[in-house]
């Protein structure tokens, strides 16, 4: 039998070309940083990059989806991060597995559902995935609302990617990054989360696309992690910035169901922007919904929600204008983003975040067993992982080693900014090397631009 070391220099030079061809399929105009970072990074895997050897041998694997999958709205996160699984796996098995050391791999899934993110729910799912036999990854959107798994996952020595919650994971791998080999975010650190937002504002504001009565905030906040964290982070910012703070208020996650209360307040101030950082769909077309009703003269940000179906389907599709922004999230503008979303779209319908996201998990792993490493060998996976440096769909992705978590700037993964468009989509309208649209004043201000 031949070990891909053994493959034959036709094979490798195929494997090269296909690997450069990739390149340029995905690859922007040289004169950006998002060209100029993928020209230092490995090339982005493709289907036949990944499965073209001599290999004959067959050996079947599994890899664990763990997720909200019946936790009403977070539902759709999961099953997106499934389906888009699947659907890569579904490919690579196609052309007939993944092309490791000494045999092709053939991906197969089990799913583990944390339902609400209650900890013993998370807890089961975890132990249920880990002793599961040939499972040797697990994968997931987000589990926990405090990302404590992890510290299960470094127990159990297993490989995991995580897409969310990045300030929990580098608050628990900072303190000991040596413990976490298996552990591994693709998601970067929230800094641009919390920094980004105030210095757009400010640009479109000096560019006359944008027109505010003040420069004043109203920063609505939620009690998770990652509400909290991005609330607290962008107060700090816009006060910095020279804006006014002129209402702060934190609500608890996903519970929010009448935002009269909070809006009542907002329309006795009248903020020139309003910030929400809870970011359920449910609760945030709730607050867009009672928000139309009788507008102020703001701008909006939501944090996150937009991105999911839902949203869009609660609002009917009438919140054109409002902004949002990820971290890690694919880059609409690549041809590669485009392929994949016009595949799933294809198979399951509209997607959010994670049909990109999981799509791109599955290749990562498989780059890594491409590269021949074991899959049963988990500690040498989580090394692998870690040390990748490699385009994807959402730019480039590198691991920080103090604290796991993917590296954030527009060499790495930019801070994506987007605008809900007039059918319920979205459209980048920051940073200007990726965007696909500029930003529209929002149809409900009066003040209007001076352009």
């Amino acid at each position: 039998m031949k070990k891909s070391s053994d493959h034959l220099p036709a094979a490798k030079a195929l494997r090269r070309s296909l690997l450069m061809g990739a390149a340029l399929l995905a690859g922007f105009a040289a004169t950006t940083p998002a060209a100029s970072a993928a020209e230092k990074a490995e090339p982005a895997p493709t289907v036949a990059s990944l499965t073209t050897c001599t290999a004959t041998a067959v050996k079947t694997i599994k890899i664990g989806v763990l997720a909200p999958f019946s936790a009403g709205g977070m539902a759709a996160d999961a099953n997106d991060i499934y389906n888009a699984a699947t659907l890569a796996a579904d490919e690579l098995n196609a052309a007939g597995g993944v092309c490791g050391k000494d045999a092709r791999y053939i991906l197969t899934f089990d799913k583990g559902d944390t339902e609400g993110q209650r900890s013993d729910a998370v807890i089961t799912a975890v132990r249920r995935l880990t002793s599961a036999s040939d499972l040797h990854l697990i994968i997931a959107p987000y589990a926990s609302t405090s990302n404590f798994e992890i510290n299960l996952m470094a127990k159990a020595k297993m490989p995991y990617i995580i897409s969310g919650g990045a300030e929990a994971t580098k608050g628990i791998i900072s303190k000991n990054p040596a413990g976490f080999p298996t552990v591994w975010s693709r998601v970067p650190d929230y800094g641009g989360y919390s920094t980004d937002l105030p210095p757009l504002l400010d640009k479109y504001l000096s560019e006359g696309k944008l027109a505010v009565p003040a420069k004043t905030v109203y920063i609505i906040g939620s009690d998770d992690p990652y509400g909290t964290t991005i609330a607290t982070g962008l107060k700090d910012s816009f006060e910095k910035a020279g804006w006014k703070v002129v209402g702060t208020e934190t609500v608890p996650f996903q519970s929010v169901t009448d935002w009269r209360t909070q809006l009542a307040h907002i329309r006795d101030v009248k903020p020139g922007a309003i910030v929400v950082t809870e970011w359920s769909p449910a609760s945030d077309a709730t607050f867009f919904n009672q928000f139309i009703e009788q507008p102020t003269d703001s701008l909006l940000f939501l944090q996150y929600a937009p991105v999911i179906p839902e949203f869009n389907q609660m609002t009917h599709n009438k919140a054109t204008g409002v902004i949002f922004n990820m971290l890690g999230g694919a880059i609409d503008s690549r041809p590669d983003t485009k392929d994949i979303t016009a595949k799933y779209t294809a198979k399951f319908g509209p997607g959010g975040y994670f049909s990109v996201a999981g799509y791109n998990d599955v290749h990562l792993y498989a780059l890594c067993i491409a590269k021949g490493t074991d899959p049963a060998d988990h500690l040498a996976m989580g090394d692998c992982i870690g040390k990748l440096d490699v385009d994807t769909p959402s730019g480039r992705i590198a691991f920080d080693p103090k604290t796991h978590l993917a590296k954030q700037g527009d060499d790495y993964m930019p801070t994506i900014f987007y605008q809900v468009d007039d059918k319920g989509g979205k459209y980048i309208i920051s940073p200007d090397f990726v965007a696909q649209s500029p930003f529209k004043q929002p149809y409900w201000m009066t003040t209007k631009p001076k352009t």
